[in-house]
């Protein structure tokens, strides 16, 4: 039987309509130095929201509201040489704040509008996300 694991990332929106970046630090494993959205690995036994605020609050220091599921992915991945299934999903949230505390696993922050978001990532399954979000024109 593969193993699902479940990935939960969020599209954190300020007042100005800027969407939160955090660049993953030089010592992480799988994308060093990458722009990413702040989010991780679903824990046992918490609900799905309470993962994704927790990763938020630990990688941003920021409490998110309005917190909705926008988009969701599955697909089969190789992850420390075993073959696994992974579920994607991602979110929006919203931030009152623009102070953000960075953890250890990312060395900074930019807050950003969709297009330069888009620009900077280099994840294919995150640009994939906010180009869909772009060409749906899906509210934020």
């Amino acid at each position: 039987m593969i193993e699902t694991d479940v990935i939960e990332k969020a599209i954190v929106v300020n007042k100005k309509e800027q969407i939160l970046l955090l660049r993953r630090s030089k010592t992480d494993t799988r994308r060093p130095l990458q722009w990413d959205l702040p989010g991780g690995g679903h824990q046992e036994g918490e609900s799905l929201e309470d993962g994704v605020l927790r990763e938020v609050l630990e990688e941003s220091g920021l409490k998110v509201s309005r917190l909705r599921p926008i988009y969701t992915k599955t697909e089969m991945r190789n992850w420390d040489d075993n073959t696994r299934n992974a579920l994607f999903i991602f979110y929006t949230a919203r931030s009152s704040t623009d102070e953000v505390e960075l953890s250890f696993e990312h060395d900074k922050y930019r807050w950003v509008d969709i297009k330069e978001a888009i620009n900077l990532i280099s994840y294919y399954l995150h640009k994939e996300l906010l180009q869909y979000i772009v060409n749906n024109k899906l509210a934020l």
